[in-house]
């Protein structure tokens, strides 16, 4: 049996590795290997599972707040589907969820999103 989360594991890092973004092996700068290491992996399994529980919504046009995602420049749309920080600020869900994976901080505010989500989830 295959978990969504487990194909979006597979997604992820199979991209991150096309892109060659984590490198095999710290003499590998380049980037040159195939290959990420186990802790990498491990690394970015954590952080899709963090990502995982921050909310989606959809854009409605009476936000007066956010009118573009800060990431790709683009205008949302009514009814997009779109991923809400701990800070509030809000991006189209696949902008949000690539930076969350390299960077675990809001572009817009720099807020670090894992420590505001493990707050909520200690005072729950």
């Amino acid at each position: 049996m295959t978990f969504p989360c487990c194909e979006a594991v597979k997604v992820l890092l199979g991209r991150m590795v096309d892109q060659r973004q984590f490198p095999s092996s710290p003499g590998d700068a380049a980037g040159a290997g195939n290959h990420m290491s186990e802790d990498d992996q491990i690394k970015i399994a954590k952080r899709i599972g963090l990502v995982q529980h921050l909310p989606i919504g959809t854009y409605d046009s009476t936000s007066k707040k956010a009118r573009e995602c800060v990431i790709c420049m683009v205008e949302f749309c009514v009814d997009e589907a779109v991923r809400y920080l701990p800070c509030m600020h809000i991006y189209h869900v696949h902008c949000i969820d690539d930076w969350l994976i390299r960077s675990l901080t809001c572009p817009s505010c720099l807020e670090p999103v894992d420590a505001a989500l493990l707050t909520s989830y200690e005072t729950t």
